[in-house]
């Protein structure tokens, strides 16, 4: 995922790369061959006009994401301190291991499990959070569509292909 990418795609490419100094050639050219993929596209109308995410993560301001630790860690960190200066991209963007080391850096003597626990627990709502808000589904205006709205047009187009059974069933009566 390109965290700080608004705008909705459905193309995916996986380039694999090699650490290795024996196939820096094989990587180099893989690097070189998937880089002009990752095309800028000039915003459209529809673009524009995409319905604001407030459960997407990357658009949290300092004070959002500090709430938001402070509610996930039940107050057992100081969300401040973890969460320091920084906006929702920014902390989104921190690896699994600086989740870790920031919960440890809180830890009492003897409390660097639990702590480490805290820094996993907050490293996967975030990606959960952030998985949620790339796939949320919108409408062809940039309207989210809730979960409720989804139920809601499940349930009607079943009634739609309920009546149109029976329309048939009368139909086939008079055959």
């Amino acid at each position: 995922f390109d965290i700080g990418c608004s705008r909705l795609c459905s193309t995916v490419v996986i380039a694999n790369c090699s650490p290795l100094v024996s196939d820096i050639s094989h990587t180099k050219n893989t690097v070189k061959y998937a880089a002009p993929l990752r095309v800028a596209v000039a915003s459209s109308d529809r673009q524009k006009n995409l319905e604001l995410d407030v459960f997407d993560p990357a658009l949290w301001n300092n004070d959002t994401m500090v709430s938001w630790v402070e509610g996930v860690a039940a107050g057992k960190i100081d969300a401040k301190l973890f969460v320091n200066s920084l906006t929702g991209v920014q902390f989104c963007a921190l690896s699994e291991n600086e989740f870790y080391a920031r919960a440890e850096a809180q830890a009492q003597l003897g409390d660097e499990e639990a702590m480490m626990e805290i820094g996993k627990t907050l490293y996967l709502e975030m990606w959960t959070l952030i998985v949620d808000a790339k796939t949320r589904k919108r409408r062809p205006d940039g309207s989210i569509i809730t979960p409720e709205q989804e139920e809601e047009e499940r349930k009607r187009a079943e009634e739609k292909k309920i009546e149109k059974l029976k329309v048939w069933a009368e139909r086939e009566k008079h055959f």
